[in-house]
């Protein structure tokens, strides 16, 4: 899941929200921040017992009040703290520039196989 949104003092930004394992449900979260001059900040999230419903987007706009604050460990990762109030303005979805792979479609059985045919003979 890629975002955008306008920095105040930096310009506009790309949010860049990876997880880890199957369907992203995995641990650990891990939220980037690109700034317009090209300096990247790492924000990661382990889940714990009591923030369980916390989802991507919540991460990311956690994320994105934290580096707001200027909370962030410059090139060092930090972990993201749930008590900071989320970043309520406004984000813009951002799709990646390459193309997405072809889907992969199985033909019905009369495409499978030409199907032999007796020979008279």
């Amino acid at each position: 899941m890629n975002f955008s949104f306008l920095s105040p003092d930096g310009g506009p930004c790309i949010v860049k929200l990876w997880a880890s394992g199957r369907y992203g449900f995995s641990l650990p979260k891990k939220v980037e921040i690109i700034t317009s001059g090209g300096t990247t900040y790492v924000f990661l999230h382990t889940n714990r017992d009591g923030d369980v419903g916390i989802g991507k987007r919540a991460l990311v706009n956690l994320a994105i009040a934290q580096f707001l604050r200027g909370d962030h460990g410059g090139a060092e990762a930090v972990e993201i703290d749930p008590s900071v109030a989320p970043y309520d303005g406004p984000l813009a979805s951002v799709k990646p520039d390459a193309p997405r792979a072809p889907l992969r479609v199985r033909p019905g059985k009369s495409h499978a196989r030409a199907r032999a045919t007796p020979v008279a003979g």
